[in-house]
């Protein structure tokens, strides 16, 4: 029963492994004729007085440029082209896919590793991460679980730190 029980833990692991590898693959992938152009409708629908240039004012409409218009402006000239925004605007869309990939991967890793614990009972247990920091939360019987479970988080590749909520089961 334990050996089974052992299986299909592990089998749900490697699926889990599997489906974050998978859309690590997709993530990884240029970006297509139809990203450009919906760059090129945003781009257009910001560019108010229709010069085919940004001001600072006009892309402040829009969050990501409000904080790095400065950096987008790759010639220096006060404005942004339509290729300065979108070649910005898909770099940060990129890393943004970039770290949800890593943390999903993190998840999977802390997740699997944890169904391989023989004394945890990991389908009791959250685990979530963002940028790194891995939150496990959910409820085991003892001490010593919460212990073995952030252990066994903190020694998985990629992991900043934990934030370990898990709470004892009361009877």
């Amino acid at each position: 029963m334990k050996n089974n029980s052992h299986f299909k833990s592990t089998l749900l692991a490697m699926a889990l492994a599997s489906s974050t590898l998978s859309l690590q693959a997709f993530a990884a992938e240029d970006l297509s004729e139809a990203n450009q152009s919906a760059y090129s409708t945003s781009f257009k629908a910001l560019d108010v007085d229709n010069n085919t240039t940004l001001t600072k004012t006009e892309a402040n409409k829009e969050k990501l440029f409000a904080k790095h218009f400065k950096a987008a402006d790759i010639d220096n000239d006060g404005t942004l082209d339509e290729q300065e925004y979108t070649n910005y605007k898909s770099k940060s869309e990129q890393k943004e896919v970039k770290r949800v990939v890593k943390d999903s991967v993190i998840t999977s890793k802390v997740k699997g590793s944890l169904l391989k614990d023989e004394g945890l009972k990991s389908l009791n247990v959250s685990v979530k991460t963002n940028q790194g920091v891995v939150l496990l939360s959910g409820f085991v019987e003892t001490e010593d679980q919460i212990r073995q479970a952030g252990l066994i988080a903190s020694e998985i590749e990629g992991v900043k730190s934990v934030e370990n909520s898990l709470l004892i089961k009361k009877e």
